[in-house]
């Protein structure tokens, strides 16, 4: 069974959100620790938002772009989404059955259960299923 989750970029020039979609293992030990281990360069966060919606998240880009909806499915209208507002962007994935959202922060992640109670990445919560949430 699928862990929805989303992936999102603070844009803080703009003071929005950039956003895609994640459909597979968006648990904190999974598409958390990815993220954390990954992807935690503005480039690379960037160049993921690039990719749209994502059936996975692998440990390279060059492996994620070959489940990227364009690419893995031919999938259109799945490019990354854009939301003026945090609440917004989660209520929007909330609505689509995601359990987890990350917002890089232009340093590090903020992960979500979309509950949602702030987990914090940077502790020691990925080695517990994000300590039981």
């Amino acid at each position: 069974m699928a862990t929805r989750s989303f992936i999102a970029r603070y844009n803080p020039d703009t003071e929005d959100y950039t956003a895609i979609y994640c459909h597979w293992d968006g648990y904190p030990t999974g598409v958390g620790a990815t993220l954390k281990d990954n992807y935690s360069t503005s480039a690379s966060v960037d160049a993921l938002m690039k990719l749209g919606d994502i059936s996975s998240l692998r440990d390279t880009l060059a492996e994620t772009m070959t489940e990227a909806y364009p690419a893995f499915r031919g999938d259109t209208d799945v490019d990354a989404k854009s939301f003026r507002w945090k609440s917004d962007m989660i209520d929007y994935y909330r609505n689509m059955s995601c359990e987890y959202g990350y917002i890089w922060q232009m340093t590090n992640w903020q992960c979500f259960e979309l509950d949602p109670r702030e987990i914090d990445l940077y502790a020691d919560h990925l080695t517990n299923e994000a300590a039981n949430v």
